[in-house]
């Protein structure tokens, strides 16, 4: 499998998720997201046009580990090991303006 890792992923404005890639044939075989030791909002991985507001469209909520320590993470796999999934089709959001998540994606 090869790694990419996009690093940590900040959202600019709160309530305006970014997108883990704006490139529709990008697929992977796992998505994988981690809270940022340090940081003080919670965080959102959902799918493009959710709203944390009313949680629609949201598929995780991480919560933030401002004092260190272990921080939560979140991975999404495909079922057969392919490069099924879309990586377009996942969003970050934070309560927090330049906070985000540590993101990473592999591909078979």
């Amino acid at each position: 499998m090869i790694v990419t890792v996009k690093g940590r992923l900040n959202v600019t404005t709160p309530g305006t998720p970014v997108p883990l890639s704006t490139d529709p044939k990008v697929t992977a075989c796992r998505l994988f997201f981690q809270v940022v030791p340090g940081l003080t909002g919670k965080t959102y991985v959902g799918m493009p046009g959710m709203n944390k507001a009313t949680l629609s469209g949201v598929i995780r909520v991480l919560w933030p580990n401002s004092a260190g320590g272990f921080s939560e993470t979140f991975s999404v796999e495909s079922q057969n090991g392919t490069d099924s999934i879309r990586v377009a089709d996942y969003v970050v959001d934070a309560d927090v303006a330049g906070e985000g998540l540590l993101s990473s994606y592999w591909t078979a």
